[in-house]
């Protein structure tokens, strides 16, 4: 919602601030002229109909169908493809990398996509292990492409060798021409794989596992793409940037992405500390609550066992008092009787007697209890 509502204040802006008018600026119905490079795999490749595909088509037409427009696409050479686009014989190009010359001749929308530059060399080549050691090679890019810019802007070889497309600069690469190729890192590998080229190797080992704005640059060489149209169509440019922001936001951007590169992307590494982090989150609750529920279980248990201990303890204490009652009835009873009385058992050992016993016989009651009658 934030992106939406910006960009809604930069269409506004730029549309009542031209000489169109806000009411002009709503105006552009009619049918957009596009064209895609004929091989930049994934992002603008040939389908076998001879029309134009890839991520960057495929998103231009649904920013085009949010903003309520038409558009027809053309397939070409990307030095031919920029210079109609600056000459306004084409209304929008989608895949068009942002830079600072460009931006003289041309405008552009907010970035959608962001590619890391890299190196390429025959296997076995020892001499070239970074862009330093181009400054005395022959070094292959596409004409007019970023990688092209970027080469001269650093004076990065001895000499440039143009191609018209990047398939050509892979084959006469792989084919021992020239000594290196400065290209996209997921362009060069998607146009290797598809040539079934297995000769060359890229310097860097950077593993782009995203490519949406915001991940990693890889340092010295970036592309932020956009879409690019001819400088002074700010009220198409506006409705390209709302557009942008709706499938942004609709989700139609991450399925584009994931059709176009989740197939070829390396998967993730597994992130220790984010998994040890999630692992903490997860069990620490889990044996809190398995300690937590081990206590009270424990408690509960040693609970019922004090209870029953009790409960017998108890019991045990009754019966002996009821006992004791029950002997002291008894000797009450034989103390009352006032002739000798005793209770023996078979063996004729005293188990109780009375006062007059004790008298007869001149001993203690408590003497008597336990011995034998013929002892007396």
């Amino acid at each position: 919602m934030i992106l939406r509502k910006v960009l809604g204040i930069l269409v506004a802006v730029i549309a009542f601030g031209t000489t169109l008018g806000p009411l002009q600026a709503l105006a552009v119905t009619h049918r957009l002229k596009s064209a895609s490079e004929v091989d930049y795999p994934p992002l603008a490749v040939v389908q076998p109909d001879g029309a134009a595909g890839g991520f960057s088509v495929d998103l231009l037409k649904a920013v085009v169908s949010q903003a309520r427009l038409d558009i027809h696409f053309e397939t070409g050479h990307w030095h031919i493809l920029k210079k109609r686009l600056i000459a306004g014989e084409l209304d929008v190009l989608p895949l068009v990398s942002y830079s600072l010359e460009r931006e003289k001749v041309l405008d552009f929308t907010i970035p959608y996509l962001r590619l890391h530059g890299t190196i390429f060399i025959r296997k076995g080549e020892e001499g070239i292990r970074s862009k330093t050691d181009l400054k005395n090679r022959e070094v292959v890019v596409m004409r007019g492409d970023t990688a092209h810019e970027y080469a001269i802007r650093h004076q990065l070889a001895g000499r440039l060798v143009l191609t018209d497309t990047y398939a050509q600069a892979v084959q006469q690469l792989s084919s021992g021409q020239h000594d290196a190729l400065l290209i996209q890192h997921l362009v060069g590998l998607q146009l290797i794989r598809q040539l079934g080229i297995d000769n060359l190797v890229s310097l860097d080992d950077f593993q782009a596992e995203s490519l949406k704005p915001g991940a990693r640059p890889l340092a010295g060489f970036e592309q932020k793409f956009c879409f690019a149209v001819p400088e002074g169509r700010p009220a198409l440019l506006a409705r390209l940037n709302e557009g942008l922001s709706i499938v942004f936001e609709d989700g139609t951007y991450h399925h584009l992405y994931e059709k176009w590169f989740r197939p070829i992307l390396p998967k993730k590494r597994p992130n220790r500390a984010l998994i040890l982090k999630y692992m903490l989150i997860i069990l620490v609750p889990v044996v809190l609550i398995m300690g937590l529920s081990g206590l009270w279980l424990l408690k509960r248990k040693v609970t019922s066992q004090t209870q029953a201990l009790t409960t017998q303890i108890q019991e045990r204490i009754r019966s002996e008092n009821e006992l004791r009652e029950s002997r002291e009835m008894l000797q009450n009873f034989l103390d009352a009787v006032p002739q000798a009385a005793f209770l023996i058992d078979r063996q004729a050992v005293f188990l109780k007697a009375n006062r007059e016993v004790a008298r007869r016989l001149k001993q203690d009651i408590r003497t008597i209890i336990g011995t034998c009658l013929y002892d007396y």
